[in-house]
């Protein structure tokens, strides 16, 4: 008997094995009926006793050993399979599994019949059929999932984008309703101390609110830079002026020390006033009262550096190369509460969209941190014409 007629004569036995291995790909498997968990195999096996008996070239062999095997199908037997294991959320590890106990199982029933039975020749053309619908079906696997992941961050990405837009009208009306309380007058502190946090708040969440637009946009590709001649001591010091109140309030000190001259370089000021002050922001924010923030501009041969540097609650080494990630937060104490965790990586996007860099270092733990945008003097022209 030859190996393919073998597979046919025992394809129950197979199957029942094949079943018995898929109800362990947990938690899938759970809510599956037996029909569900032997998906397509009986039409694997059929495919698999056919092709050993179809002729083959030495060239076809060695395709086919990498998984490169001629399609007959748009989809094929393995490829289907795949279709409803994603489906029915099998992993790629699983997948992988149900093809592996496969193989184990044909060699396993052949060890019980007389070795000589079947050829070499044969059990290397079994082998490299498996070999071929294994790979058939995980690359259909993985494609599927990579479509699932695309379409759910674009959903999610239009989900921030309509969300941030819709509240931004309301929280406008609020702020525009904080600042006329503020400027009415009053002496009483109780009301002054309401509008205050109002306005305070109201603040925070409109700087929120931005950024996650600004995250949206990014993602999806649609941000615009407007490049042109400017001043970057104008830049920094919009962004000292606009946490300026904060520092007050915490009662801390700030030190700007830029060129007495003007620095005319290609830059989006917005962005890198927006960078900068989210920069300043975080050292207020992490720093104990009454203590003094810097910030120094300086030139090298070519580029500008804009650092901020703080003596506050300080990063642990293990944790500095994940302060750009998204949604990464420094735990320190109830400073963690604070924010989204999606500054940081937005700066990050915003400066090297611009062909500069941004670092961080620190000693460790209590000893504070030093940010350092970094931004070509001269920029390319792709840039300038963004």
């Amino acid at each position: 008997m030859k190996l393919s007629d073998f597979i046919r004569s025992r394809t129950s036995e197979i199957v029942r094995q094949w079943e018995n291995f898929a109800r362990t790909c947990l938690p899938a498997a759970s809510t599956m009926d037996d029909a569900a968990l032997r998906d397509h195999v009986v039409e694997l096996l059929r495919f698999i006793a056919d092709d050993m008996d179809s002729p083959q070239s030495n060239f076809e062999q060695a395709e086919k050993g990498q998984g490169r095997g001629p399609k007959l199908a748009a989809d094929t037997e393995a490829e289907k399979h795949a279709i409803m294991r994603v489906a029915d959320g099998f992993t790629i590890d699983q997948v992988m599994g149900e093809f592996r106990a496969l193989r184990a199982s044909v060699l396993h029933l052949c060890t019980k019949e007389s070795v000589e039975q079947f050829e070499i020749t044969e059990i290397t053309r079994f082998n490299e059929c498996i070999d071929q619908v294994l790979c058939e079906s995980l690359a259909r696997h993985t494609t599927l999932v990579a479509d699932v992941l695309r379409d759910s961050n674009r959903q999610k990405d239009e989900f921030i984008s309509t969300l941030s837009h819709e509240l931004r009208n309301p929280v406008g009306a609020i702020s525009s309703c904080a600042e006329i309380l503020n400027d009415s007058a009053t002496k009483d502190p109780a009301v002054a101390r309401v509008v205050d946090i109002l306005a305070r708040q109201t603040g925070h969440l409109t700087r929120l609110l931005e950024d996650l637009l600004d995250v949206a946009r990014i993602s999806r590709k649609r941000i615009i830079f407007k490049i042109e001649a400017t001043d970057i001591r104008t830049c920094v010091q919009d962004a000292v002026d606009a946490n300026s109140q904060l520092i007050t309030r915490k009662g801390q000190t700030i030190k700007v020390d830029m060129p007495s001259s003007p620095l005319t370089m290609h830059v989006d000021c917005t962005r890198v006033a927006q960078v900068v002050s989210n920069l300043v922001n975080n050292a207020v924010k992490y720093s104990p009262t009454s203590s003094t923030i810097k910030v120094s501009l300086t030139i090298d041969t070519d580029h500008a550096a804009i650092c901020v540097t703080d003596n506050g609650v300080g990063i642990e080494a293990r944790l500095l190369p994940h302060v750009f990630e998204a949604f990464y937060l420094n735990r320190a104490g109830d400073l963690a509460k604070q924010g989204l965790g999606i500054g940081l990586w937005l700066s990050r996007q915003l400066i090297e969209m611009q062909g500069g860099t941004i670092t961080v270092e620190s000693a460790g733990r209590g000893t504070g941190a030093e940010f350092c945008v970094r931004l070509p003097l001269y920029v390319s022209r792709s840039l300038v014409t963004a």
